[in-house]
């Protein structure tokens, strides 16, 4: 499963994660980047071997690296044995993380990150508490913070380790987490991680005089967060909100709120403000650090929305990254769905490479009746979209024309097309996403049967565990 993939000034560097659930790297020299262009049929260099996907001719290109399709060309030129590596079904070891910062005149803002981040908890895959402090503690209270946990979690019947460091300074406690345990990390999360956690230590960072990019192994980031490239950063509550459907009404994203829904089991509650409890009860504050992360530890064991970014990326064999744009996502499945019929998606010689997606006009949004209803219901259709696609076969390479509302009907009297009421004419012809959602439809209908076998048999199991 690809983490990431990093494009130097000679060489591509691939980072996946292996069978072990830990960051692989593979990489590869390019003597020259190249990609595909539209051009006339008398220019020189036009392929005889490709088209555009609309039939056009197309021509190889230099270029200062591949765009997003001459990614998916190049990854699809790699050794087979290369890619059913990278390309594998292997879940990261996670990590959960959750900082503690200063409280001064207000809750500090993650991207003015005024004051001193105080503590962080550290959730390991095999169920260690790891806290980093700045204020001292007696064995005794480690020992009562580890035996508090475990009881406060009893009902999950797993135990619980706690391990407590301090430091001299907020500068080494940061530069240590960055630098010794950041690597270390396959997958870091938490709850609300990307827009506060990360984001505040990102700036406490500029303040501190530390160096993000010394994190990484190529010492690259990521311009849209400051992401070390090839080490895994998601927020779990964007995932929650996203791709989780089991709890129906949200009303809202906050943790206490979520982990009461899912877990029944809610944050740790106490008196006054979260710095009062730093300054009075140093402890229940650490403990209440612990807390949090270990909730949001068991509403991934339990909800799985990691996974789901994950299948997607598995799924269009795109980076981590780039799986959650439901565009990028489009793209790299029709990419790959042309190249089986040999076919090419060249950009125009005007367009510059990885220009960035253009704005789209998105659903139709009825004007409502103002006022005040009774009895106002709400439907909502499943995978309403993909089916009207493949029921009038809207694709880029079937649509013909536009006519005016006037000529609908006349044109709907030839059967050899398909007309829409506004107007829009396409083909019969099996359009690329057409079929690209009939091999999803396949693919889900086989998943669903085998997940449909797998809870008979376990239904099935449990039942002969009682009988012993």
């Amino acid at each position: 499963m690809i983490l990431d993939i990093e494009q130097q000034k000679d060489k591509v560097i691939i980072s996946y994660y292996n069978e072990e659930g830990v960051v692989a790297f593979k990489q590869y020299p390019i003597k020259q980047f190249q990609n595909w262009y539209v051009c006339g049929e008398k220019d020189r260099g036009v392929s005889d071997k490709y088209k555009n996907w609309d039939g056009r001719p197309v021509k190889l290109g230099n270029s200062r690296q591949y765009n997003k399709f001459g990614l998916t060309y190049f990854m699809n030129s790699l050794p087979e044995r290369d890619k059913k590596e990278i390309l594998a079904y292997n879940m990261p070891k996670t990590y959960f993380v959750d900082i503690e910062t200063e409280i001064v005149d207000g809750f500090p803002k993650a991207e003015e990150a005024k004051t001193r981040i105080l503590s962080f908890s550290i959730i390991t895959p095999d169920r260690k508490a790891i806290v980093l402090g700045l204020e001292d503690m007696a064995s005794d209270k480690i020992k009562k913070i580890e035996d508090d946990t475990n009881e406060y979690f009893k009902d999950f019947d797993q135990d619980w380790t706690f391990t407590y460091k301090k430091f001299e300074s907020e500068y080494d406690m940061v530069y240590t987490f960055l630098m010794k345990f950041l690597p270390k990390f396959p997958m870091m999360t938490g709850w609300n991680f990307i827009n506060y956690d990360w984001q505040y230590i990102v700036n406490r960072c500029k303040i501190l005089n530390i160096d993000i990019s010394e994190v990484g192994m190529t010492q690259a980031l990521d311009r849209k967060d400051s992401r070390p490239l090839h080490i895994g950063i998601l927020d779990y509550m964007q995932l929650y909100d996203k791709y989780d459907r089991s709890v129906k009404v949200k009303e809202s994203n906050a943790l206490d709120f979520v982990s009461g829904q899912v877990l029944g089991v809610k944050k740790i509650k106490y008196t006054g403000g979260l710095q009062d409890l730093y300054e009075n009860d140093f402890v229940k504050y650490i403990y209440y650090n612990v807390v949090d992360s270990i909730l949001v530890y068991y509403i991934d064991q339990k909800l799985k929305s990691m996974e789901v970014l994950l299948t997607l990326s598995n799924i269009t064999q795109m980076p981590l990254y780039k799986a959650a744009s439901p565009v990028g996502v489009t793209e790299s499945l029709i990419a790959r769905k042309l190249l089986e019929s040999g076919k090419r998606i060249g950009v125009e010689y005007t367009e510059e490479d990885n220009e960035k997606d253009g704005k789209y006009a998105g659903a139709f949004v009825k004007e409502p009746i103002k006022g005040y209803h009774k009895g106002v219901a709400s439907f909502d259709f499943a995978s309403l979209y993909p089916s009207i696609m493949r029921q009038f076969n809207i694709s880029p390479d079937s649509f013909i024309e536009k006519v005016k509302p006037s000529e609908v009907e006349a044109r709907r009297k030839n059967k050899e097309v398909i007309v829409c009421d506004n107007g829009v004419v396409y083909s019969k012809d099996d359009s690329m996403l057409r079929m690209i959602l009939g091999d999803l439809y396949g693919q889900r209908k086989d998943y669903k049967s085998l997940s449909y076998d797998y809870f008979t048999k376990a239904e099935k199991l449990k039942k002969h565990l009682k009988k012993l």
